[in-house]
């Protein structure tokens, strides 16, 4: 039985060989793979990427609108894919923005109370009766504005006053030293020098009353509004009545 298999096993091999068709492979004289005449990949008249006539990106009538320099894209603040705030609108920002500025006027308003009053014309002021809070910031404004003229022309002349008096000390030194100059000479410099001391000392005296008559005004002021005129109080106060400082 075994030596019956073993032939019938060799016998199918046989002819399993002398047959093409089921032999492995191609038969003889078939190559393998595509005709020669048929390339791989694509014709080489085909180029890779865009044709040579189309650019990259967006168009440049795109971009004219944006200036030199400023940065294409999202911003850098932003996270890649971020969504804008959910509700929040260019209106809304604007809306809010206004609402800020009303209660800021609202607020300054508040915190100046009565001398708000300097909001009247200047016809108001010049015939407010001084016992009313007009006539006392009508006051203030006339006495403010006199008195800062003078703070203002004193501390012209005293930094004036106080180049004078070193140069007439600075010749004092130079005859003192030089060994050559006669009393007279000396006692003529020594006289400019006290000279312009004394102008010095004049012209401080006049700076300091100016400042203390502004300080007077803001005084008389503040107890005529019965309010406390801190610095910033002064200067919101000052900037609606146009007065510099």
């Amino acid at each position: 039985m075994k030596a019956y298999l073993v032939l019938l096993m060799a016998g199918a091999a046989v002819i399993a060989g002398s047959v093409p068709g089921l032999a492995g492979g191609p038969p003889m004289g078939v190559p393998h793979g595509p005709p020669a005449s048929v390339t791989m990949g694509p014709p080489s008249s085909a180029t890779m990427g865009a044709p040579s006539g189309v650019t990259m990106g967006p168009p440049a009538a795109a971009m004219a609108h944006i200036p030199e320099g400023a940065a294409v894209g999202q911003a850098d603040g932003i996270p890649e894919g971020a969504a804008a705030s959910p509700g929040s609108t260019i209106g809304e920002s604007m809306s809010a923005s206004a609402n800020a500025n009303a209660n800021a006027n609202a607020n300054a308003a508040s915190y100046l109370g009565n001398l708000n009053a300097a909001h009247a014309s200047s016809t108001a002021l010049a015939h407010a009766s001084p016992k009313s809070i007009v006539g006392a910031i009508a006051t203030y404004k006339s006495a403010t504005i006199a008195a800062q003229a003078d703070v203002n022309k004193y501390t012209t002349l005293v930094s004036q006053d106080q180049a004078a008096v070193a140069a007439a000390q600075a010749n004092l030194n130079t005859l003192q030293s030089s060994g050559t100059a006669t009393q007279d000479q000396i006692n003529a410099a020594e006289a400019d020098l006290t000279a312009a001391q004394q102008q010095l000392t004049a012209d401080q005296a006049q700076l300091a009353a100016a400042q203390a008559e502004i300080t007077a005004a803001q005084t008389a002021l503040a107890s005529s509004s019965n309010r406390q005129l801190t610095p910033d109080v002064v200067a919101r106060l000052n900037a609606m009545l146009g007065i510099g400082s």
